[in-house]
């Protein structure tokens, strides 16, 4: 019996060392290891691009440039993250906004993230913020829109942010979040 208590006790100490251990590791980075896009002035870069394309619905342009991204998965519910911008042209976006199944873009549409600062009439302009920009700008020629009908992934609500100041360049913010 006592030795039964001694190998419970041994056990209960190693799982509570395991668990500590882990605890004071960074977070997992890996994708930033291999894959430039990523913003290195983020961290928990565990997901890559194209999984969280996939994960989040998006169908990005083939062609698009400039692009950032900081993406991750984890935390006590398993969620995962995406914050993205990229440049394309008029015909990559219309193509983009009717893949990736969002609502027409406008001024005025109100966005889920609480980060980004929607321009308002008569307002000051805001430029984009947050490690490299991935928080939009604020201006007059911002349109914004979110997750169109019929699109499958309620829980994982994205929001879409363009900047029309240069029109054959758009600028594309994203931001996705599992609920």
């Amino acid at each position: 019996m006592a030795v039964s208590a001694v190998v419970l006790l041994g056990l209960l100490g190693w799982g509570a060392k395991s668990m500590l251990d882990s605890s004071f590791e960074g977070p997992d980075n890996h994708v930033a290891a291999t894959d430039p896009r990523v913003c290195p002035q983020t961290e928990g870069n565990n997901v890559s691009l194209a999984d969280a394309t996939e994960h989040f619905g998006l169908a990005v342009p083939a062609d698009a440039t400039s692009l950032a991204f900081t993406a991750t998965a984890g935390g006590l519910q398993g969620e995962s993250d995406l914050a993205l911008r990229f440049n394309t042209t008029p015909a990559d976006l219309a193509t983009f906004l009717t893949a990736s199944h969002f609502e027409p873009s406008d001024a005025t549409t109100q966005v889920h993230d609480s980060s980004w600062f929607a321009y308002r009439s008569g307002g000051a302009a805001l430029p984009a913020q947050g490690p490299c920009g991935l928080t939009p700008p604020g201006n007059s020629t911002m349109v914004y829109s979110q997750d169109g009908p019929g699109y499958a992934r309620r829980t994982s609500p994205r929001d879409l942010a363009v900047d029309n100041t240069d029109p054959a360049h758009p600028v594309v913010w994203i931001s996705g979040s599992d609920l």
